[in-house]
């Protein structure tokens, strides 16, 4: 019989060269900016309709108010004041930032359109169809041909692009072509010259010019003052790098976007796995439950070097300084972009943004439609969400939630086994994830500028399998909760405030459960964090451009968990920032950040510097410099812990330990970039980078305990340790503990990557990426004479490499496909010594292929949407992680209907 991947293998074929086989459609954005600076350029040589057709199909294939815009200042540019009053009414519809601007031109044109409408005027002569309201002069016979051409090429334009709103344009100028024929013809027949202006045309300058708004007023010519083009549309935007709207040309860091249509067309669903294209990331899945994410090395289970944002708001949980993406609680189909941001930015972002960010931007509220998706496959894999958005002037809302649930890749515990079984509490093992999720969201807007958003998700009734750190191994989560709300506010003069809190708790425990097993369920009943932060932006000019920020703020953290040593840990943190960006030169910009931040557990303040230099030597190219640092705060987990670990015998244990002295771990990085966004073709991107990391913190300093530590009545030579002498709680003894500590050994990182996203024709989009990296001490020789197993560590796969294609087409077929390759990689992992109780060993972990695919089809309009998405269709059970489950292939179906 077959193998499933031969059976498969024809269809998939099949429908490939039938998806190659129809016309398509770019990259969203690329194309809506190919349309968008085609119809301006048309506008600008004076082909008003056929610019205007290009401006309408560039607004259908990515809707952008400033679209609309454009097409009522060409309207009213060109005397055609109904239509251009439309489309600025539509424009002021979206709530535009200019909208007291804008509601002057309106004004102003409703008052030429009265002052335009015709006398009545008494005659015996038959009457003739009045002419278009704003009309002022009648069109000759070769103005009404080049009319009804230009309704052929838009057409023409329709049938290729399959556009109902160009067809219905190309429609009405036909029609208007065919009316003027008409009044010509009637004007003729009573000895009228259609060519001159008649008497009923009334004047041609309103005669209420006092009434309208101020600036707008008719000049000497009699034309209505309008406000400038905005040519700034489809252009691509990143905020995080900066804390500020800018080009990617621009950011002081290497930055990619993950846009909406990526997000729609992978299939993908969890945040993580969606960022995995992006060179120099290392994302590995050790279960359904954890998907941890490293960039430019560094890599581990629960990986901790890179900070996870939402609309700027971080959701990393200080317990055990991870953010769990698995369980962030917004739909996935609720978000705008997602931008990573690559190298180190403590400068603006503090603590824990040590080798880079992750923010998930959220649409804003009221955006977007309201749809409902639900999802089913392999390994019970059940999705269903909904979201409802609404929206009026000054208000908008957007409601969504859901509920997901997936098996594990694999039974760690077979359940055959009678030496052991899985935690108790945990009700049914094959889960490896489960959760409810909701979030609401509005935006109000005050008046004046002053705008304040507000908000609260939450993720409950979780549970999941998980991994531990140390010794442990997987772990099983029950009644997850994780929840955020806040409150922002921003005013038209740069100030703004935001305060959000962050809550988390569950239930864990170690996966396998032998007879008789030393206990060790821990409780963690709840970690609340909350922020706040008073921030200045102000643009000015003071010998150059400067774009200026500064902020302060407190960060308030609270954990409960008998896994620690006390049962309440409190900790207050400051800060305070300021940057500022000045352009030098038309083409060079340099932004110098600088961070201070205090912990309670750190000596004196930590300072956080970066300074970087982008020079745009040609038009869409940019070279870039930047050189900073940052710091990693130690965990609760790391400065609190106290934890017993089970060892082969009952009556024994090893403690994990915090420690409260730790040093912050900092890294010192330099980066040098290109980036090339010249054409709507391609973008390129080139960097290196060198990195020194200093004091990172491992579980390994091993403290054994002799019999000569143990007196009769407790702890004898040890000064009073607690934990030297036999414990009547565990009833055990323990043989040692294994402490947090900082590595003495300094480590340096060599890197490069290389980006390509190619767009060579409408229908296709095209990326690929390579990453090259290399971590070594500093003193090679040195450690591995200390230590040679641990010398041996090279988790972070020397190379990397991401390739995809995205095909969309007229018919409404979607094809995604993407490819990543990482090379072997080696993990000194600690496991039981019968020695010291643990111990430091080799595991290998092979190169791997990972094939993730969509087929997808829309109709109705896009408002019903089918899906076929299968994850590792290469049909290799890989481990991303030693300890991991082997990873499953997984296919799944999906119905999307938006209303």
């Amino acid at each position: 019989m077959r193998s499933l991947p031969h059976r498969l293998a024809r269809p998939l074929l099949a429908l490939l060269v039938l998806s190659w086989s129809v016309p398509a459609l770019a990259d969203v954005r690329t194309e809506a900016r190919r349309h968008f600076r085609r119809g301006m350029q048309l506008v600008a040589e004076g082909q008003v309709d056929e610019g205007i057709a290009e401006l309408e199909l560039a607004y259908e294939t990515l809707p952008h108010p400033n679209v609309l815009y454009n097409i009522g200042r060409a309207y009213a540019e060109a005397d055609r004041y109904e239509e251009a009053l439309e489309y600025f009414e539509r424009y002021l519809a979206s709530d535009p930032p200019d909208r007291e601007e804008v509601q002057g031109f309106v004004e102003a044109i409703e008052a030429r359109l009265a002052a335009q409408q015709p006398e009545p005027v008494a005659t015996e002569t038959p009457e003739v169809a009045a002419p278009t309201a704003g009309a002022t002069v009648d069109f000759s016979s070769e103005e009404i041909a080049a009319i009804e051409e230009s309704a052929t090429q838009i057409e023409a334009l329709a049938e290729a692009t399959q556009s109902d709103a160009l067809r219905e344009r190309a429609a009405r100028l036909r029609a208007l072509a065919q009316s003027l024929r008409e009044r010509t013809a009637a004007m003729a027949s009573q000895g009228a010259d259609p060519a001159t202006p008649t008497e009923a045309t009334g004047p041609s300058t309103p005669t209420n010019t006092d009434e309208t708004h101020e600036g707008l007023r008719p000049d000497a010519a009699g034309e209505i003052a309008l406000g400038d083009e905005r040519t700034e549309v489809f252009e691509e935007e990143v905020v995080s790098a900066s804390r500020f709207a800018e080009s990617p040309l621009d950011a002081p860091n290497s930055t990619t976007i993950i846009t909406q249509q990526d997000i729609r067309l992978s299939g993908l669903t969890n945040v993580s796995e969606l960022i995995r294209r992006v060179a120099g990331v290392e994302v590995m899945q050790l279960t359904p439950g954890q998907i941890d994410v490293g960039i430019r090395g560094l890599n581990q289970r629960h990986a901790n070097k890179v900070l996870f944002l939402v609309d700027g708001r971080s959701i990393r949980l200080d317990f055990l300084a991870t953010p769990f993406p698995s369980y962030i609680p917004w739909n996935v189909e609720d978000i705008e972009r997602i931008e990573v941001i690559r190298g180190p930015a403590a400068a603006l972002y503090g603590a824990d943004a040590f080798s880079g960010i992750v923010n998930i931007i959220l649409k804003r509220p009221g955006q977007g439609e309201s749809y409902i998706t639900g999802r089913g496959g392999s390994y019970q894999t059940v999705r269903g969400v909904a979201s409802v958005s609404a929206r009026t002037d000054a208000f908008g809302l957007r409601v969504s939630g859901g509920y997901e649930r997936t098996l594990n890749h694999a039974d760690v515990v077979g359940r055959e086994r009678v030496d052991t079984s899985v935690y108790e509490d945990y009700d049914d093992p094959a889960v490896g994830l489960e959760r409810i999720f909701f979030s609401a969201e509005g935006r109000i807007d005050l008046g004046e500028g002053y705008v304040a958003r507000l908000g609260t998700a939450v993720s409950a009734r979780g549970r999941g399998t998980i991994h531990g750190v140390s010794r442990q191994r997987q772990i099983g989560a029950e009644d997850v909760t994780l929840a955020q709300s806040h409150v922002t506010l921003t005013t038209p003069f740069g100030l703004g405030l935001r305060t959000y809190w962050t809550r988390f708790s569950t239930t864990v425990d170690l996966w396998d459960q032998p007879p008789a097993v030393l206990p060790t369920t821990g409780h963690l009943d709840r970690s609340d964090v909350v922020d706040t932060e008073l921030s200045y932006n102000r643009r000015f000019h003071l010998g150059v451009d400067h774009n200026f920020a500064v902020g302060v703020g407190h960060r308030f953290k609270q954990v409960e968990w008998d896994w620690l040593e006390l049962p309440k840990i409190t900790e207050n943190h400051f800060f305070g920032y300021l940057q500022d960006a000045l352009q030098l030169t038309s083409t060079l910009r340099a932004t110098l950040s600088f961070r201070i931040d205090r912990h309670p557990l750190l000596d004196g303040l930590q300072f956080s510097p970066r300074g970087s230099l982008v020079w745009r030597f040609l038009e869409g190219q940019a070279l870039r410099l930047t050189a900073g640092t940052a710091f990693r705060s130690p965990s609760f987990v790391e400065s609190y812990l106290q934890f017993a670990n089970r060892v082969s015998l009952r009556g024994v244990t090893a403690y994990g330990s915090g420690n409260r002295n730790l040093n912050p771990e900092r890294i010192f990085s330099a980066e040098v970039g290109y980036a090339n966004q010249a054409t709507d073709y391609f973008a390129l991107e080139v960097n290196a980078y060198y990195n020194l990391v200093f004091d990172q913190i491992v579980l390994s300093s091993i403290d054994t305990f002799r019999l000569q530590d143990f007196g009769p009545n407790g702890p004898t030579a040890r000064d009073g340790d607690p934990l030297a002498g036999y414990q009547p709680d565990l009833r055990a003894y323990p043989l040692g503990q294994l402490q947090f500590n900082n590595e003495p050994t300094n480590f340096q990182q060599f890197g490069g990557e290389l980006g390509a996203r190619v767009f060579p024709i409408d229908g296709l989009d095209l990326y690929a990426n390579y990453a090259i990296h290399r971590t070594e001490a500093v003193d090679e020789a040195q450690l591995r004479a200390n230590d040679p197993i641990r010398a041996q560590d090279d988790r972070t796969s020397t190379h990397k490499v991401n390739a995809g294609v995205q095909f969309r087409s007229s018919i409404g077929l979607d094809l995604n496909v993407d490819f990543h390759w990482v090379s072997p990689q080696v993990w000194t992992i600690q496991v039981t010594d019968p020695v010291q109780g643990v111990g430091f060993a080799r595991f290998d972990l092979d190169s791997y292929v990972l094939l993730n695919a969509r087929i997808g089809q829309r109709l109705m309009n896009d408002r019903l949407e089918l899906g076929l998405i299968g994850t590792n269709l290469t049909f290799q059970r890989n481990r991303q992680h030693p300890l991991g489950q082997p990873i499953t292939t997984r296919l799944m179906g999906e119905v999307t209907f938006r209303f």
